[in-house]
């Protein structure tokens, strides 16, 4: 009871439940599901994710107020996200991306305390960019269409957003997912249902709705701003899943975080980043 009372008055960091599900799902999905990721693969991951923090946090002053174990629980989070929503075959891969995802924090900043993207999502889209498309595949594993995953990421991420502060942007993303999808892809039939409703709302879809496009960190403050921004994901997102673009997520919340950046009025001049003597 005093859990959930301390939820209710939103006095524990909402990161805890975002860290949480990505590092307990890597976990049940390996033990239960079977997902293939090498030791090699995870350990690498894991390896320069921290590292490339410990690195940054000591010769940046970003995030001096903050004991390092606080930002090894951050890049161990960015790691296990792209270790359940992306698959690949190369040893060297997630470490790859981890230490994109965990380097754009301090290197495309608003200002001295706040980056400008989602730090796993960012990686995801640079490596759609940079890295051969035979290389990795951005759709879920099989363990994805089991009923716990959905479950799980769905107990978590309501958590999250109501102690982030960002269920607003949730709310308004299913919203427009709903109004785009109907305008469409107009559904007559079951089948069309399942085809154009189907991929939003199984696992990939919730850690989506849940724990990327609602980071505290990239997403507005202002409940108003929260559902331009999810009714602006939405669109991109189903307008490029018209085009057959299998990646349509990641690249729609990278142009909405980027354009929402330069309009937004409350952000102040990105400083050098800073080097400790």
């Amino acid at each position: 009871m005093k859990l959930l009372s301390k939820i209710f008055r939103r006095e524990i960091d909402g990161r805890w439940f975002l860290g949480g599900s990505h590092l307990m799902l890597v976990l049940i999905s390996i033990l239960f599901f079977n997902l293939p990721r090498s030791a090699v693969q995870m350990g690498f991951g894991f390896t320069i994710g921290i590292l490339t923090e410990f690195l940054f946090f000591k010769f940046t002053i970003k995030y001096k107020n903050k004991p390092f174990k606080d930002r090894a629980f951050s890049a161990a989070t960015e790691t296990a996200g792209l270790l359940v929503l992306l698959k690949s075959h190369i040893w060297w891969f997630y470490g790859f991306l981890s230490f994109m995802a965990v380097a754009s924090k301090y290197i495309f900043r608003k200002d001295s305390n706040s980056h400008i993207f989602n730090p796993t999502n960012f990686a995801i889209t640079m490596g759609l960019i940079l890295l051969p498309s035979y290389w990795f595949a951005a759709w879920a594993d099989e363990f994805m269409v089991s009923l716990y995953p959905m479950v799980h990421v769905l107990l978590f991420g309501i958590f999250a957003v109501w102690l982030g502060r960002t269920y607003v942007v949730s709310i308004s993303y299913v919203t427009g997912i709903i109004f785009w999808v109907l305008l469409f892809f107009p559904v007559s039939s079951l089948p069309k249902a399942i085809y154009a409703f189907g991929p939003e709302f199984g696992t990939i879809g919730l850690i989506f709705l849940f724990l990327m496009i609602t980071d505290p960190k990239t997403a507005p403050k202002k409940n108003y701003h929260q559902a331009i921004y999810g009714f602006a994901i939405a669109f991109i997102h189903i307008y490029l899943r018209t085009q057959q673009l299998l990646y349509s997520r990641y690249i729609s919340l990278f142009i909405v975080t980027l354009v929402y950046y330069f309009l937004d009025k409350r952000k102040t001049e990105v400083q050098p980043l800073s080097v400790q003597a």
